[in-house]
């Protein structure tokens, strides 16, 4: 049944790829708010269309992962826990450079911590005690 193997299979690619792109949406979410805090009104699609285009970068630079997919929902995963409570709690609303900062410190913490290195050496360390 090479053929129902073949549909499964871009069913499949076609999931993962799904799932890669609404990642990477919440990772660049916080640029509508710096679009609009500038004066510039994106289009409601915008959001999909940085993440497609970050989607196709990361294709052309390394395969299609389930471990890459993974990596890019913690980024928006950590971005969206901290971004958000920095936007409130700092009052960033409006002020186009702290958004900025805000994000930018926001995605570092999330590649940190979902850089596999670090969690190597973390499960080392906690083995190791």
């Amino acid at each position: 049944m090479p053929a129902l193997d073949s549909a499964v299979r871009q069913v499949g690619d076609f999931v993962v790829v799904a799932l890669l792109l609404f990642g990477l949406t919440s990772v660049v979410a916080p640029l509508d708010l710096f679009l609009s805090s500038v004066g510039v009104e994106p289009p409601w699609f915008a959001g999909l269309v940085a993440a497609a285009l970050i989607a196709l970068a990361l294709l052309l630079a390394r395969p299609l992962r389930l471990r890459l997919v993974a990596r890019v929902w913690g980024i928006g995963l950590v971005v969206t826990a901290v971004w958000i409570p920095l936007l409130v709690l700092l009052e960033l609303q409006g002020n186009p450079v702290g958004i900025l900062v805000s994000w930018a410190v926001c995605l570092g913490a999330g590649v940190a911590l979902t850089y596999p290195p670090l969690w190597r050496a973390a499960e080392a360390r906690l083995r190791a005690e």
